[in-house]
């Protein structure tokens, strides 16, 4: 089963700075939107594709080292972990 993790705007640079040891396919947004009739669906947007500019150029600014300090030792340890791929 795919642990979810929910994180605050404040740390999306340093997710972004440690994509690579993350994973792209780890860090897409998940989006719970109204369809038309009123019903919730859920919408998955991959990564990068849902980062603003603005993220990205925080993030360039990042050291590996402080992105890794941003972000709680519990979630780090989580993200950083190879993940093994559903079958």
């Amino acid at each position: 089963m795919t642990r979810a993790h929910f994180v605050h705007r404040r740390l999306w640079p340093a997710l972004v700075r440690l994509a690579d040891g993350i994973g792209a396919d780890r860090l897409a947004q998940v989006r719970e939107v109204h369809d038309p009739s009123g019903r919730h669906t859920t919408r998955v947007v991959a990564f990068p594709a849902w980062v603003p500019a603005e993220i990205v150029d925080a993030a360039a600014r990042l050291s590996v080292a402080d992105a890794e300090a941003a972000l709680s030792e519990g979630v780090r340890t989580d993200l950083l972990r190879p993940h093994p791929r559903r079958r």
